[in-house]
């Protein structure tokens, strides 16, 4: 078995190939929401979530792991359930600006 080191250098760029749901990134992490996967939430939710600012490819920021959680965008604090922000993917970045 060969085990492939990873990269140590940061990157101001969103990792591509890691999507993840919102629920499994960390307090103060940084990500990007996956276009994508707001297309699989009901169109209430969807509706929802773009009224708090919640959009495809919006940067935002973990105040609050897990579920429920509370994200950061654009200056404000938004809490999520846990059902919904489990179906939200987002591609986690090292050097997103300040959500």
């Amino acid at each position: 078995m060969m085990v492939v080191p990873s990269s140590t250098h940061a990157s101001n760029e969103p990792n591509n190939g890691n999507r993840i749901p919102l629920t499994q990134l960390l307090r103060g992490q940084r990500a990007l929401i996956d276009a994508d996967s707001l297309t699989t939430l009901a169109e209430a939710d969807r509706c929802l979530l773009r009224a708090m600012g919640i959009h495809e490819s919006c940067e935002l920021k973990v105040c609050k792991a897990g579920a429920p959680c509370i994200v950061e965008v654009e200056r404000t604090r938004v809490g999520l359930c846990g059902s919904v922000a489990s179906q939200v993917f987002v591609k986690p970045c090292d050097g997103c600006p300040a959500a």
